[in-house]
């Protein structure tokens, strides 16, 4: 029981100090990502998000796990401005690597890096990204994660500087049967976004968001996630909504 509240405390500790941290572009499609590798796992998935302003994105990525430390995912991206039609904006190459593993008993935790680099379609500047990723299941049916990412453009008019980032979120699963499927989670997730390292604004003015989320997944490897999120802060959208839909086989 001791070791359920530590692990409760820390997770609140990691929300609480997010909020505090200082947002360069509202995330649409975002999740608050894994640190688990499985060999041989592969997945499709795709998501879409929309704000208060009726602006939209989506994506479709694809996964594949070479061994039980490293995974590959390639993500095509979209967005559709308000009132515009949709664009295809850039394709992004994801490399996972996980560096610890959480044992059966749900002692220890799952820590991942991620390094991405993405190409823009549309003559800007390229982005290049690393994460550190932390998962953690506790007390059965409890699980935290959080990421931490930093982010650079590259090639012409990129405006140097890191854009900083953070996100949590804590979940727990439900003993409900429903929709054909038994595994159902409930949780609330924090993002905050960052201005760049080089003039990062005032708190807010930054872009920190909380919601709800939810997940189920189903024996056949099909799972859906939905979330809604609000404003914390001036910097960001009054609200938005996303809904990721998937198969892992």
């Amino acid at each position: 029981m001791t070791l359920f509240f530590t692990r409760l405390a820390l997770a609140a500790t990691l929300f609480i100090s997010f909020a505090g941290l200082p947002a360069h572009a509202q995330s649409l499609t975002g999740n608050v990502g894994s640190a688990g590798v499985t060999d041989g796992e592969q997945a499709f998935e795709a998501r879409l998000g929309i704000n208060d302003d009726g602006d939209a994105a989506s994506r479709i990525h694809y996964d594949y796990s070479f061994n039980d430390w490293y995974q590959l995912r390639i993500i095509v991206s979209f967005s559709q401005p308000d009132g515009e039609d949709w664009d295809y904006t850039g394709i992004t190459f994801e490399n996972w690597l996980q560096w610890r593993e959480e044992a059966d008993d749900n002692s220890s935790f799952n820590g991942g890096l991620r390094f991405a680099y993405g190409f823009a379609d549309d003559g800007g500047p390229d982005e290049a990204e690393v994460r550190l990723t932390i998962t953690d299941k506790f007390a059965g049916v409890w699980e935290w994660r959080a990421n931490i990412i930093g982010e650079v453009e590259t090639g012409d008019g990129s405006e140097g500087g890191v854009s900083l980032e953070a996100r949590g979120q804590l979940s727990r699963a439900l003993d409900v049967v429903a929709l054909g499927s038994e595994k159902w989670r409930l949780g609330v997730e924090l993002f905050s976004e960052f201005g760049n390292s080089r003039d990062i604004p005032d708190f807010d003015d930054q872009a920190h968001q909380i919601g709800p989320v939810a997940k189920v997944s189903w024996k056949n490897g099909v799972y859906l996630q939905t979330a809604v999120r609000v404003d914390l802060t001036d910097g960001a959208d009054d609200t938005m909504a996303k809904l990721f839909l998937g198969r892992e086989f």
